[in-house]
């Protein structure tokens, strides 16, 4: 009788409206990238569709529940994130302390010093900027973290996708509606694109004087053409020997000098006015062949000498003020002694 009972109370419990699933551990504490850089997003050995959790979303696949979390959110979170920010959620992948290919901390994590970074979550106020964000700076400030309304793909020197043994193209989840919030405002990564929060630091902004910069928004990091060649012989993109584009090669902040013009610039037929990015990337020595091993990143010591050392740009990176070099060894880069007036 005593069985009966219990066996009575215990099948008379009514039944949960959901399963009472408990989120944690999160799923992003997997043990290769394939958990996140797979097809589905669930592990195993589908095929790499790179988007990670943010984008290619279908009937089959989980990515949702990668960042969110839908009856047990923190509850100090927002929209629902395992974090209590958006930017702290982007932090438990894109921390270098953790993985190789993080963004913020990798520098410091591999013994480097951190001399000048984009500072999340700490103030508002844009350098150069005439005026300010209205909230601390986010990661979704510049990245679109569904991959909706971004720049046009482009090759970056990080191109290599993880351990896939192929150069790939990128939007990096750039917005293309980067401060404006109007969609393909700006649809290159590009000197306007800097100059959606850094308006005053732009050649054409008329408050101040700054050095001249390309002021067409159709005109991209992808664009960039130099006439010295030193490491692109692997490179398609080439016409009548002047190289196309800064991803994966330092010719593009190396401009030769010409006559006709006299200031050391690079003379074309379509002459072009640099870009924020030909100033202000990684930390590297441009005069020196472009170098990237990401195979041994994240093992110490690296197998090959790499240029530049860090891909964190423009995230954190090792020179003052984001600069690619620095003092007159980045003038000279396009301005040589000789071609000076």
């Amino acid at each position: 009788m005593l069985v009966m009972t219990i066996f009575w109370a215990a099948s008379s419990r009514p039944a949960a409206a959901y399963p009472d699933w408990d989120p944690a551990p999160s799923p992003l504490a997997a043990e290769d990238c394939d958990h996140c850089h797979s097809a589905t997003s669930s592990g195993g050995t589908a095929e790499w569709d790179g988007s990670g959790p943010h984008g290619g979303y279908l009937t089959s696949t989980n990515k949702c529940q990668l960042c969110h979390v839908v009856h047990k959110s923190p509850s100090d979170s927002v929209v629902l994130l395992r974090t209590t920010t958006v930017t702290g959620m982007c932090i438990m992948c894109h921390d270098g302390t953790g993985s190789s290919i993080g963004v913020y901390s990798t520098i410091e994590a591999h013994g480097g010093t951190v001399a000048a970074e984009h500072r999340v979550e700490v103030t508002d106020i844009v350098p150069g900027g005439s005026s300010a964000l209205g909230s601390a700076l986010g990661c979704s400030d510049c990245h679109s973290v569904h991959g909706s309304n971004t720049v046009a793909p482009f090759l970056r020197d990080s191109g290599r996708a993880y351990a896939a043994d192929e150069y790939v193209i990128s939007d990096c989840l750039l917005r293309n509606d980067v401060r404006s919030g109007v969609p393909d405002s700006v649809p290159e990564y590009g000197a306007l694109w800097c100059a959606a929060c850094h308006d005053e630091r732009h050649s054409g902004s008329g408050t101040t004087v700054n050095h001249p910069v390309d002021g067409d928004s159709s005109w991209g990091y992808g664009d960039v053409r130099s006439t010295i060649r030193t490491d692109d012989s692997w490179r398609e993109a080439l016409t009548g020997g002047v190289a196309t584009g800064m991803g994966r090669t330092n010719s593009g902040y190396l401009m030769a000098p010409v006559e006709s013009a006299g200031d050391g610039r690079i003379e074309e037929v379509d002459r072009r006015d640099p870009m924020c990015q030909q100033c202000h990337e990684d930390a590297r020595d441009v005069e020196t062949v472009f170098s990237a091993d990401y195979t041994m990143r994240g093992t110490e010591p690296w197998n090959t000498p790499v240029n530049p050392v860090f891909v964190t740009f423009p995230h954190q990176t090792t020179n003052d003020m984001l600069l690619v070099e620095q003092y007159d060894d980045l003038c000279t880069n396009c301005h040589p002694v000789t071609g000076l007036p």
